[in-house]
């Protein structure tokens, strides 16, 4: 089994740390003997200065010119192991300089990685947020809002609670266009989408359903009469007249309801009776309608 290359490379480092090590031993140890060389040289000068100024046998000053010898060339030997140890310190230091370079090649090559990966990240999560949010108004689309009513039904059915789903469409919207042009229908589009954001509970989702369509998923309702009372509320604003260039409009909306678990259980349910009460919803005058009272 081949070593990985991250071990192989740690091996390397460690190898070239104990050289580096080894030789810096080596010079601690001459000059220790330089040191040594040093004191006997000094002891051997005070026997020949002594040696001049009073009568010493001839037998120690043949030996302190021996010893002298002796330290001369522990010198001469220290010098040369000196000048090895300094050209194989400049070796390591070349050496050093080469890994401390790899090493700074090697964090700037992680810090490209780590660009690149924060990049695709964005990068992702963009993307992922256009394929679930509405182009125009930025409000989740259909297939988030699917997600999140499945999971809002799971948790209702879990804790005994009632959701409410509105079915919200814009009353001749179709004309709007026709007359003012698709430039100011979009404008229309964005407005609606921007009251219904303002109206609602942190909780709660709006989701553009397609075209002039919208839908909202109410959690935890504790009483019919608050969701009636809320679309009523909620008309009323998106009702409040707008200007666009001059032109001023005034929007209507028709608002259907359907409540789990009475008006049904299943997303597919609830979204049926909600669309039908909507359309029951248009030509009354508060423009809400219950599935319950629509039938």
């Amino acid at each position: 089994m081949k070593p990985k290359s991250k071990d192989l490379k740690k091996a390397v480092t460690v190898a070239k740390n104990a050289s580096l090590k080894r030789v810096l031993n080596q010079n601690e140890k001459i000059k220790k003997t330089v040191v040594q060389a040093a004191s006997e040289l000094t002891s051997v000068n005070e026997v020949l200065k002594q040696g001049k100024e009073a009568k010493i046998p001839a037998q120690i000053i043949k030996d302190a010119i021996s010893q002298n010898k002796e330290v001369e060339y522990k010198v001469a030997k220290a010098g040369d192991d000196l000048h090895q140890v300094n050209t194989e310190l400049a070796k390591e230091m070349i050496v050093r300089l080469g890994l401390e370079s790899e090493l700074s090649d090697t964090k700037a090559d992680l810090a490209d990685v780590r660009d690149d990966l924060l990049k695709s990240q964005a990068k992702e999560e963009e993307t992922r947020k256009f394929a679930l949010h509405d182009a125009l108004t930025g409000l989740p689309n259909r297939e988030l809002f699917e997600q999140s009513f499945d999971n809002g039904l799971i948790q209702a059915k879990r804790h005994g609670w009632r959701l409410a789903v509105l079915f919200i469409d814009i009353d001749n919207f179709k004309n709007i266009n026709d007359t003012y042009g698709h430039d100011m229908g979009d404008k229309v589009l964005i407005m609606v989408a921007e009251r219904l954001k303002s109206s609602v509970r942190e909780e709660d989702i709006i989701s553009r359903w397609g075209g002039d369509e919208f839908v909202c998923l109410l959690l935890e309702v504790k009483q019919e009469a608050d969701v009636t009372r809320f679309a009523e509320n909620m008309v009323n604003q998106i009702s409040e007249s707008c200007e666009y260039n001059k032109t001023v409009l005034s929007i209507k909306t028709s608002i259907g309801i359907a409540i789990y678990p009475a008006d049904g259980e299943t997303a597919e349910i609830l979204f049926k009776k909600a669309d039908s009460a909507m359309y029951k919803a248009k030509g009354t005058e508060r423009g809400v309608m219950l599935f319950r009272e629509s039938l």
